[in-house]
């Protein structure tokens, strides 16, 4: 039986990384640098540690990399760092809060912009829990994150499930033990996690759709 559900938060709950990666190929343009989608789908689901390290080796400099952050910041000052929530996020929330399910955030964002985040979507208050990666020293794949939520919530793996976007994210919450169901964002996943995910669906809202069509069936068993 589902106890809790752990959620990562950018390019899963709110569309975010579609933003992101528009600003950082244009600061990238913008110091004469050409910087590719196929370059920051790999910096997707680390901690910040890990992706500065990463991006810093992609643009060639920490130079470059530093302005590019500063010509992202700018980017994203325009929209005050607020992205849309992904289809089926909020009507999710709403119906898991409704069937006594816990809710919980592992993010590798770091924990102010969790905050930020969620508080401006108007969706932080369902979370009893959220983790950042800020709290691990080993981002994505690696496990640490997901183990820190489920220790967070008292609960062992197999009463939670995990939802992800990205194949680093995915990958670690399998490690860790979870059910985890793969919404894509901007890349497929891999084969071997496809092999090992619970379910791979097309968004929020068609797993959300399925499990309100269980609970009715349910509901007329009775």
């Amino acid at each position: 039986m589902i106890k809790a559900a752990i959620f990562d938060m950018d390019g899963l709950l709110i569309d975010s990384e579609r933003v992101i990666m528009q600003g950082c190929i244009q600061a990238a343009a913008s110091i004469g640098i050409t910087y590719t989608q196929a370059e920051y789908v790999e910096l997707v689901g680390r901690i910040w540690a890990d992706s500065t390290r990463l991006m810093t080796q992609q643009l060639g400099s920490e130079e470059n990399f530093q302005q590019v952050m500063q010509g992202l910041n700018a980017y994203l000052d325009a929209c005050n760092h607020v992205f849309p929530l992904k289809s089926g996020a909020q009507a999710l929330l709403q119906f898991y809060q409704a069937q006594g399910i816990i809710c919980s955030v592992a993010s590798s964002s770091p924990m102010p912009h969790i905050t930020h985040r969620l508080t401006h979507t108007g969706v932080l208050d369902y979370f009893s829990h959220v983790t950042s990666g800020q709290e691990v020293t080993r981002g994505k794949p690696h496990p640490d994150i997901y183990l820190l939520a489920l220790q967070k919530l008292g609960l062992p793996a197999d009463e939670c499930i995990a939802f992800e976007d990205s194949e680093l994210g995915a990958q670690a919450a399998i490690a860790a033990g979870l059910r985890v169901v793969v919404v894509p964002d901007l890349r497929q996943p891999s084969e071997l996690v496809r092999g090992h995910a619970h379910q791979v669906v097309e968004s929020l809202q068609h797993w959300l759709d399925h499990h309100e069509a269980l609970a009715g069936c349910a509901i007329q068993a009775e």
